[in-house]
């Protein structure tokens, strides 16, 4: 049985998500948030320090996932470019709800911890699908595979905002 604590958790995750992509992350404020939840922005705050805090909740799963998949993938001998591509998608399809808004909202690819990360993770699955191949063709051919694959997600989001994962550490 869920607690009411935890339901209200998913109802601002959900509609903090749906707003962060509608507005951006800079453009909806905690009081948004609470004047459409019905809510005073201080039940919020129970919930999250900040609205960084917030922003964590919906981002850091589908980091942590990426970071597992990286993990799970650097192995002897080597996962082909065909399989580490196809683990990617499938952690980006489970977490598919908030890749638009890391995609498409500038303030969250400069947020100064996600965007480091996402940073370090794209170049370590570049690294992972070149291999020993440092050209500039394999590094382009790499860039283009990771970028194919956002695209669509991009593209075609989702049409309901399911709560978003819940990160497991």
């Amino acid at each position: 049985m869920v607690s009411v604590d935890e339901r209200m958790d998913r109802r601002i995750a959900r509609l903090a998500l749906d707003r962060f992509r509608v507005g951006g992350f800079v453009g909806t404020s905690i009081a948004d948030l609470a004047g459409a939840l019905g809510i005073s922005k201080a039940a919020i705050y129970y919930h999250y320090r900040s609205k960084d805090t917030l922003l964590h909740r919906l981002i850091d799963p589908l980091l942590d996932a990426i970071d597992a998949c990286i993990h799970d993938h650097t192995t002897t001998p080597p996962p082909t470019p065909r399989q580490m591509l196809g683990a990617y998608l499938a952690v980006l399809l489970t977490h598919r709800q908030v890749v638009p808004l890391i995609a498409t909202d500038v303030a969250v690819l400069n947020h100064p911890s996600i965007g480091p990360r996402l940073r370090t993770q794209n170049h370590q699955l570049r690294t992972l699908l070149t291999g020993p191949d440092t050209s500039v063709a394999a590094r382009l051919r790499a860039e283009a595979a990771l970028g194919g694959i956002w695209r669509p997600l991009i593209a075609d989001p989702p049409s309901t905002s399911p709560t978003p994962p819940t990160s497991t550490s």
